[in-house]
């Protein structure tokens, strides 16, 4: 199960800042995305392809290499599983 948290850290403990549902002792892994508003707004004023190769960037190459390159042209297929259009 996935679910977004709030914590902040606090002499490296990180202290949910809303309630928790989960039992006592549970181990759970940790994305932590820190909230730095010069970054922010550094991102905000970042081209959108800079934003895509950022995003791409821990992507394994042979990974990238794999994916579909008709995309575009055949969202339905890739998304509702429709037929392939000629």
């Amino acid at each position: 199960m996935t679910r977004h948290q709030k914590a902040i850290d606090e002499g490296g403990v990180f202290r949910p800042l809303e309630p928790v549902e989960i039992a006592e002792h549970q181990e759970v892994s940790l994305l932590v995305e820190t909230h730095d508003e010069e970054l922010a707004n550094a991102e905000k004023d970042m081209p959108i392809w800079d934003c895509a190769a950022q995003l791409m960037r821990d992507i394994p190459e042979d990974l990238l290499n794999a994916l579909p390159t008709d995309g575009a042209s055949q969202h339905d297929h890739y998304l509702y599983g429709a037929p392939k259009r000629s």
